[in-house]
């Protein structure tokens, strides 16, 4: 049998569907008492894999049906599994999760009369996984509603072989990188003999119903509410240069055309490419713009010849010595650059069209392919990406008459559409984990883009049940080991609040106030005697300034902070507004008023006269924007202080500047207090990335790690939010608010902004000659608002389009 599955260009298995369960309540009945369908199965692997033991194995069932029959069918692995059914591809699980709800997802299947042939291709790979991987042990369960008898795990005839040929190896990045080792797939041992199958062998039997409250240990099954994973074959872009032997520099004799031409022909029209035996031949694939994906070639001949396939966000520029630098400068060009980059490789038997993929995704502009031969010539019968990522699409739409914003808003859709996965992340390249000050900006991007909430909701539940022994969440999740960061545990109750003034779900968002009250508590007891704050436990990350301390303000990481606790009062106050929207008046008041405790000490501590704006620590010796935005944003600086504090915000002068993640507050703070033409001459740096030649924004300002972080999509939300507006004026929508801020040299905007009931339009004209701000605004049914131009306010009519007409008022 063919230890590898074709890929189809459309999947032709029509009657699949795949389906969301509702979760079971209450979630404490977990491995207790049966819940789901899935439950009545067995976990099973193979007898002869130690718990421990890296292992890819294919599991079967082959069976006949005299009569057309309808199932439901549940499945899940640990570590992860691929599914066919009839040798077409169906899907790929489990979505990452952790062990306290295991992901498992579920089909309704119409199976027609006669045969029928499932398979699962399911690996451990232990250590070798990302650090986003949780696991177990080596696993896997399936369960049908319908076909109990022979396709439940543990009763049904399930086959199991172990496959050989794949293999690890790590490769040293120049910085953090966690996505898992390379893989080498070994087609001598992949494609040939197999041991014989075997009965599937039971690791983890049934959950049991009992009544005395006893926990199986085992994985803790909740349904997956996440659709499947984009996947599809793409050839995109451009072979820029191709030349024989093995150098990571680009030259200029390597651009040639005679070179790439056969490679182009090959990845556009698939047309074979011949590599002469005994050589190495090297190619550098610009695909044009950013993807997440699976490398799959296929090969003939060219017995133990090997194809590595190694991706990168941008080539390197080196330095005099020829050695490659930290800087990458203009990332469309290449000539004079070197690469260096991460992926996999696969290692062909001689056989003809053989079909080779990666299993795990990776990320990147560029593609680097090496082809090494040995004793036969190999011939590359086709190259392609199989895309992955969460199937997400804007259906946001915006407009001006600022045509640079519109290259800045296609540089941050396609930022967020790299970190959507089965979680949000904070990188597709180096990382692939979910971090929760990253996953606050993508969420609000995606709440005025889109109104699949999915996958927002799955990512809060999953933080909120990553609360460790101190009762703060982690930093990142799922990830392995666990990472504490307290700063990043208070913005999670500020992601709860969003999620209930941006969507109308207040059941589902009560569910996570447990988790706030109990996250916030924790802090009290840190406070110190002075009422503030102190060190608090894990890594108090605030934002990657450059003269800061491994991202920490001065006394972030060990004293007492302005910033942490001007942090933590923004967490306070969303709190107590999520209560009171919720009916808890007397919390609200309770949250209210440590706010306001908080603040008065954090005024007393930390105000600084002569600079007129708070300090970040309390030798007033540092200084910077962070502390002076939540200061004015939580209201904690009021009157003349506050007008200081703004004057020194907007001047700038010896204060440490927000970079891409925290400049959101900075936005967020210009906007409050109608400073558009300073937000306007912010967005400078992103205009600065498309002339850079990004696809997505950037982790931090150059030299940039990461090409691709998701959390510097943050502009496309002030464009709708800020720019346009267009904001909630009340939990679940129930209001609409649109409050332009005052423009600087943009006159003309159109946005479209989803909303529960329907979506929000906004356009308008700003006159400047005139000085009036004309235009439409057009609401859902049922749902009121109102237009703010500053000091003046007009109803907006639910369900229809209001013609705006106010004098502009221009500052």
């Amino acid at each position: 049998m063919d230890n590898n599955r074709g890929i189809a260009e459309h999947l032709t298995f029509k009657h699949v569907q795949r389906l969301s369960l509702p979760p079971a309540a209450p979630m404490g009945d977990s491995n207790i008492h049966r819940r789901y369908a899935i439950e009545a199965a067995a976990w099973v692997w193979h007898s002869a894999c130690a718990i421990d033991e890296p292992a890819v194995l294919r599991f079967t069932n082959t069976f006949t049906l005299d009569d057309p029959t309808a199932i439901r069918l549940h499945l899940s692995a640990d570590q992860r599994y691929e599914f066919f059914i009839d040798g077409q591809y169906v899907g790929m699980g489990p979505d990452r999760c952790d062990l306290g709800q295991w992901s498992f997802a579920s089909y309704a299947i119409d199976l027609t009369a006669g045969e029928h042939h499932f398979e699962v291709l399911a690996w451990w790979i232990g250590a070798d996984a990302p650090t986003a991987q949780v696991s177990r042990q080596g696993g896997f369960i399936c369960a049908a509603e319908g076909l109990e008898t022979q396709l439940n795990t543990g009763t049904g005839p399930w086959q199991v072989q172990r496959l050989a040929g794949w293999s690890f190896r790590h490769k040293q990045m120049h910085a953090y990188h966690a996505i898992g080792a390379a893989q080498t797939i070994d087609g001598a041992a992949w494609h040939g003999p197999t041991q014989a199958p075997e009965r599937a062998s039971i690791v983890a039997g049934p959950i049991e119903t009992n009544g005395t409250g006893i926990v199986a240990e085992q994985w803790h099954l909740h349904p997956s509410p996440l659709p499947d994973m984009l996947r599809r074959p793409i050839r995109p872009g451009q072979v820029r240069a191709a030349w024989a032997g093995e150098c990571d520099v680009v030259h200029p004799e390597h651009l040639a055309d005679e070179q790439t031409h056969p490679w182009q022909q090959l990845i556009e029209q698939g047309q074979p490419v011949d590599v002469p035996a005994h050589s190495v031949v090297q190619v550098i694939w610009d695909m044009a713009q950013y993807y997440c994906g699976f490398a799959s070639v296929t090969l003939s001949g060219g017995e133990g010849s090997e194809l590595a396939f190694e991706w990168a966000e941008s080539l390197y520029s080196v330095d005099e010595q020829g050695k490659r630098s930290p800087h990458k400068h203009h990332r469309d060009e290449i000539e004079g650059k070197a690469f260096f980059g991460f992926g996999d490789a696969f290692r062909n038997d001689g056989g003809e069209h053989r079909d080779y993929r990666s299993y795990w995704w990776r990320a990147g502009r560029y593609v680097r392919l090496t082809v090494r031969t040995g004793d036969q010539p190999l011939r590359i019968d086709d190259v392609c990406i199989l895309e992955t990522r969460y199937p997400w699409e804007p259906k946001a739409t915006w407009h001006s008459d600022d045509a640079g914003l519109a290259d800045v808003s296609a540089l941050a859709v396609r930022g967020l559409q790299m970190c959507m996965h089965e979680t949000y992340m904070d990188c597709p390249y180096y990382e692939q984990m979910m971090y929760v000050g990253d996953t606050r900006l993508q969420m609000l991007v995606a709440h005025v883009c889109c109104d699949d909430d999915r996958l927002t909701r799955r990512s809060i539940e999953l933080f909120d049940h990553s609360r460790w022994k101190t009762g703060l969440i982690a930093e990142r999740y799922p990830s392995t080991p666990f990472q504490l960061s307290a700063t990043f545990s208070m913005i999670w109750v500020s992601m709860v609040k969003d999620y209930a003034w941006w969507r109308n779900d207040p059941a589902w968002v009560k569910q996570r106030m447990v988790g706030m009250r109990c996250l916030l508590e924790q802090f009290l007891p840190m406070l110190n005697d002075a009422g503030l704050l102190g060190r608090m436990p894990g890594w108090s990350f605030i934002d990657w300034v450059p003269d800061w301390n491994n991202g920490c303000p001065a006394d972030g990481q060990a004293g007492v902070s302005a910033i942490n606790n001007l942090l933590f009062i923004h967490a306070l106050r969303d709190a107590a507004a999520l209560e009171r929207a919720m009916g808890e008046p007397a919390l609200a008041q309770r949250w209210q008023d440590m706010a306001d405790r908080l603040g008065q000490r954090v005024v007393q501590t930390f105000w600084h006269e002569p600079a007129g704006c708070l300090a970040d620590d309390v030798t007033h010796e540092h200084f910077s924007e962070h502390a002076q935005c939540l200061a004015l944003l939580t209201d904690t600086l009021t009157g003349d202080k506050a007008e200081a504090a703004l004057a020194r915000l907007l001047d700038g002068e010896g204060l440490a500047r927000t970079t891409v993640y925290f400049s959101f507050y900075l936005f967020e703070t210009l906007y409050r207090f109608g400073r558009g033409d300073k937000l306007v001459e912010r967005f400078a740096f992103w205009k600065q990335l498309v002339g850079q030649g990004m696809r997505t924004p950037v982790e931090m300002p150059e030299p940039s790690r990461s090409d691709c972080h998701a959390w510097g999509s943050h502009p496309l939300f002030h464009f709708h939010a800020s720019l346009a507006g267009v904001r909630p004026a009340a939990p679940g929508f129930a209001r609409v608010q649109v409050a332009p801020v005052s423009l600087a040299g943009i006159e003309r905007i159109e946005s479209r902004v989803p909303h529960p009931a329907g979506e929000v339009h906004v356009s308008l004209h700003i006159d400047r000659q005139t000085n009036q701000c004309q235009g439409e605004i057009t609401l859902p049914a049922q749902t009121p608002g109102e237009f703010v131009w500053a000091d003046q306010s007009l109803p907006l009519n639910p369900g229809r389009c209001t013609a705006i007409h106010v004098d502009a008022k221009l500052q």
